[in-house]
């Protein structure tokens, strides 16, 4: 996965191989640099040569030369790189990042995690048993991404804060939040017993612990229409549980709601999707206030590397009179990452996991 730096002269080689083994190349041979979704080409045809530095068209390795005027207008993302030649089409993957604006995902910068992870102790320890294996910053890169976003669904909480929107957000709204994360959180049922009782318009997200609630709004008959848009002062929520209940704090202006919602609210009806709320949920800064989860994230790339490797729980190595004997147990380093997340196994309710969500209980 070739990695450039947008606007600074750079060449790269990329070798062309069909079922393992290497093509070899003859002109013409073209190089074009299209979006994942192939609607956007950025570079046309470029032709390249058999004799530039880097090049061994006998042995499908092909040498591609960008200069930095032509890079200069590239966004920082990952693109494909199209071969085309006498063999076919071959496809690359090709990230671009600028000086400033490093990859990265969720946590991490991608070059100083690697470089981390390649001193780390359980990466040291990791090499006795991956012994003359050779791992790419990529494919560590990868299982960091890998990790992360599997130690977030097990969590159920995003890594960092991330704006929900009931419906699609428009291009507008997109842009607005300044790459700000964001997803889409469907609307709520309206329910009549939502305001019963000691309930007081109780709403629990799905997604939590809630950072700030941007907007409430009743939407019906449809969901671009009808609007009522709850007063802001009126929100009160608990940040950790998801919890959000409307206290009327100032005078109601029913005046402002029109007739198919005063229908709806006194209609003694549930409606599907009619609660819209705009909220960002998530961890604001999960380095300085969860390190573990770091932590926690590093080591369970490590063992998803020595697990790639499927190597045996134990055996034995002879050479020249001498040997060694090799035990890997996954279970075992899986446990301290499982520990960081859960807590002890005895009591199930520890851990990252209750201190975001606090404990769990089982009524039966």
């Amino acid at each position: 996965m070739p990695t450039i730096t947008a606007g600074t002269d750079t060449t790269f080689s990329v070798a062309v191989m069909t079922n393992g083994q290497p093509v070899p190349l003859a002109g013409p041979l073209t190089a074009r640099v299209v979006t994942l979704d192939g609607k956007s080409e950025i570079l046309t045809g470029l032709e390249l040569d058999g004799e530039a530095d880097g090049a061994d068209w006998g042995s499908g390795v092909a040498a591609v030369t960008l200069a930095g005027s032509t890079t200069a207008g590239w966004e920082p993302r990952e693109y494909m790189l199209v071969l085309q030649g006498a063999f076919g089409v071959k496809r690359f993957s090709l990230v671009v990042e600028t000086l400033f604006a490093p990859v990265r995902n969720s946590l991490f910068i991608r070059d100083l995690v690697v470089d981390e992870i390649r001193r780390d102790r359980i990466m040291a320890a990791a090499a006795s048993v991956l012994s003359g294996i050779e791992v790419s910053d990529d494919y560590i890169w990868n299982k960091i991404r890998a990790a992360e976003s599997e130690i977030s669904h097990t969590l159920r909480v995003p890594l960092v804060p991330t704006r929900f929107f009931p419906v699609k957000p428009t291009d507008e709204q997109v842009a607005a939040l300044d790459g700000l994360a964001w997803a889409v959180d469907p609307a709520y049922d309206y329910t009549p017993d939502m305001f019963q009782f000691e309930k007081w318009g109780f709403i629990i997200t799905r997604q939590r612990p809630i950072i700030s609630v941007e907007s409430l709004r009743f939407a019906y008959p449809s969901e671009d229409t009808g609007f009522f848009d709850i007063p802001h002062d009126w929100i009160r929520i608990d940040a950790k549980y998801g919890h959000v209940r409307l206290v009327p704090a100032s005078p109601a202006i029913f005046t402002t709601m029109n007739a198919y919602i005063m229908t709806a609210l006194a209609g003694a009806r549930s409606i599907p999707f009619m609660m819209q709320l705009t909220y960002t949920a998530g961890l604001e800064n999960a380095a300085a206030d969860y390190p573990e989860l770091l932590d926690a994230i590093k080591k369970s790339a490590v063992l998803k590397i020595v697990a790639d490797s499927f190597l045996p729980q134990s055996g034995s190595i002879s050479a020249d009179g001498l040997s060694q004997s090799i035990s890997v147990d996954m279970a075992k380093y899986q446990e301290v990452v499982d520990h960081t997340l859960f807590g002890s196994e005895a009591s199930g309710n520890g851990g990252l996991m209750s201190k975001l969500h606090g404990i769990r209980m089982l009524v039966m």
